[in-house]
């Protein structure tokens, strides 16, 4: 029966707590595996349990250079937990630099080395998979002071330049949330003047110019869940959400259905045969819809409404135009 690697460190560490140096053809008998990986087993005791180990030619074989006691708790993980475990890790590393998460970093740093060891395999399994690894992007670093004007509700100024202004404009803002899209972050914020709702993208705050202020000011009732949950992006939005139905291709359609952009309900689904998956969505018509339809190429085909339509066609015209002879 196959003995486990949490078996295998036991085995080793009972051997080398006795005191006297244990060959290398010793310790592969013991615990039943090639030279490679024992050797792969002591790297990981050493890196793993801070195990004091260490290999005396003069003696022969591999000892503790101190007292040492190893305790080590076994869990059954599937595979499927590991690679649940490793995307949870990839995702709390984005946020491991900020402040407010500073009491979790630890943990976050002991979770990673734990699902590292746990997929280390002497084939080197880390070879085979690789997971989609993306840059902080500017303005990151006012995640904290943002978030701490957003909990305070707190009025807040900072010099903001578009990409299309010559020179920055001062704001001033009520911060109602922070949202992340396509790896950029925004504040969701009502300015005082002109009083409106907007948001502004971090990358266009310049730096160190965020200060709060002592204003009071009481801005309207905002529910940012019903507000953004017709609509793709992070955009100001007037529009009503209106029924959109998208025809794809029997292939798409079982991508789309997988990992849908936008969500729908099953009674939205209008046609589901071996050549078409025809689905209605109530969703705001904005230019980020545009441009996933325009991503999606020749694989759907927008049935309604006809403004979309009149939008994707533009769009994909002016496209078409910059390469045009």
């Amino acid at each position: 029966m196959p003995v486990s690697q949490s078996q295998r460190f036991q085995r080793i560490n009972e051997l080398l707590k006795r005191g006297a140096a244990i060959p290398t053809a010793e310790l592969m008998r013991i615990c039943g595996v090639a030279e490679r990986t024992l050797k792969d087993d002591l790297t990981q005791m050493r890196d793993r349990y801070r195990a004091p180990i260490k290999y005396s030619r003069r003696l022969g074989g591999y000892h503790y250079y101190e007292s040492f006691e190893l305790k080590t708790v076994e869990i059954d993980l599937t595979s499927q937990d590991v690679a649940a475990l490793k995307n949870a890790v990839a995702t709390l590393n984005q946020f491991r630099d900020l402040a407010v998460f500073a009491d979790l970093r630890g943990a976050v740093e002991k979770i990673e080395q734990a699902v590292r060891f746990r997929i280390s395999q002497p084939t080197t399994s880390q070879a085979y998979i690789a997971f989609e690894s993306v840059s902080p992007g500017r303005g990151n670093e006012l995640l904290d002071t943002l978030l701490v004007a957003c909990m305070n509700r707190q009025v807040i100024q900072f010099d903001y330049q578009k990409y299309d202004d010559p020179a920055p404009r001062l704001r001033t803002v009520f911060p109602h949330l922070m949202k992340e899209h396509r790896n950029r972050w925004y504040i969701i914020g009502y300015e005082l003047d002109p009083p409106q709702l907007r948001v502004f993208g971090l990358d266009r705050v310049l730096a160190d110019s965020v200060k709060a202020t002592t204003l009071s000011f009481d801005p309207p009732l905002f529910d940012a869940d019903a507000y953004f949950r017709p609509t793709l992006g992070v955009a100001v939005y007037d529009d009503p959400a209106e029924d959109v139905i998208l025809s794809f291709t029997r292939k798409e359609g079982l991508h789309f259905r997988a990992q849908p952009f936008y969500p729908f309900r099953e009674e939205d689904i209008l046609v589901d045969t071996e050549d078409e998956f025809r689905v209605r969505l109530c969703i705001i018509i904005n230019q980020e819809l545009v441009f996933e339809l325009a991503r999606l190429g020749n694989s759907v085909r927008v049935i309604a409404p006809h403004s979309l339509v009149q939008k994707l066609t533009d769009f994909l015209q002016d496209t078409l135009h910059q390469y045009q002879l």
